[in-house]
């Protein structure tokens, strides 16, 4: 039985559906108040030249202390607190505003660690901002120092779509030999293998975050996830770490597994 090769890509994870430049209509007139994209220590202001955010305004920084936050002054309808709900809860509103609020985080990692900030950061003015990053100081230092020359990277582990009650149908001879001599369900077995996985890539990470797994439905024809997990790698061990993920599920053919990356650091960064 021949194993199905890891996949690696990177799309935004907004979704693929909204062109990346479009941004979400505001209504003219009204306040501004000021969206939050990421905090910073190595901003570099001529790498945000040109770089627009989720209503298509100019993004910039608000600096205090040796930390940037990057931000972009935005219509208080639909983007204040009183308008904001009614927009997350369009669909196409949130996909739009995820690709722009990604777009402006990616280009701000490829110039030192980063912070990200939750999707729909609001704060009145600068100021605010600006006091924050004061109060907030050595602990936004110390966080973002732990983050750099690093990248996250996302994994799911598969178990293949079940096609009858043979239970060996999904079998490698490894993953049968374990079975039968633990006297376990193959299931089990399977679910083995993706914690040995896990645990492999656990020991070349900075640090793991598994999340958990959906309930297996009958329906999924892309099969049941028996591993998500996020991994915070250093940058040089990069390449290491996909060929992991591949010279492990290769000896389980009952396994298949997608790697998603390299991603800031939205996993680690603790709001």
């Amino acid at each position: 039985m021949k194993t199905r090769p890891v996949r690696q890509i990177c799309p935004s994870r907004a979704g693929a559906r909204v062109p990346a430049g479009t941004a979400i209509p505001v209504t003219p007139g009204g306040t501004e108040v000021v969206w939050v994209y990421a905090v910073t220590a190595d901003a570099d202001p001529a790498r945000l030249s040109g770089l627009t955010g989720v209503a298509g305004e100019p993004v910039r920084l608000v600096t205090e202390g040796g930390l940037s936050a990057v931000v972009g002054s935005v219509s208080d309808n639909p983007f204040g607190e009183r308008t904001l709900p009614s927009l997350l809860a369009d669909l196409t509103a949130i996909e739009r505003a995820g690709r722009a609020h990604h777009r402006v985080i990616s280009k701000v990692a490829g110039t030192g660690p980063v912070l990200p900030l939750r999707l729909a950061t609001i704060y009145a003015d600068d100021e605010t901002i600006a006091n924050l990053l004061l109060k907030r100081w050595a602990e936004l230092t110390i966080r973002l120092e732990s983050l750099r020359n690093t990248q996250e990277w996302d994994v799911k582990v598969y178990l293949k779509p079940w096609k009858g009650a043979d239970d060996e149908v999904w079998l490698d001879p490894a993953t049968a030999d374990l079975a039968s001599a633990d006297d376990i369900s193959p299931w089990t077995a399977l679910e083995a293998c993706a914690e040995e996985i896990n645990q492999k890539l656990t020991r070349i990470s900075v640090a793991a975050r598994r999340r958990p797994s959906p309930l297996p439905s009958l329906a999924d024809d892309s099969g049941w996830i028996v591993l998500r997990c996020a991994y915070l790698v250093d940058t040089e061990h990069a390449a290491r770490f996909t060929e992991i993920v591949t010279s492990v599920t290769v000896g389980h053919s009952a396994l298949r597994a997608a790697v998603t990356g390299p991603w800031p650091p939205y996993s680690f960064a603790d709001r």
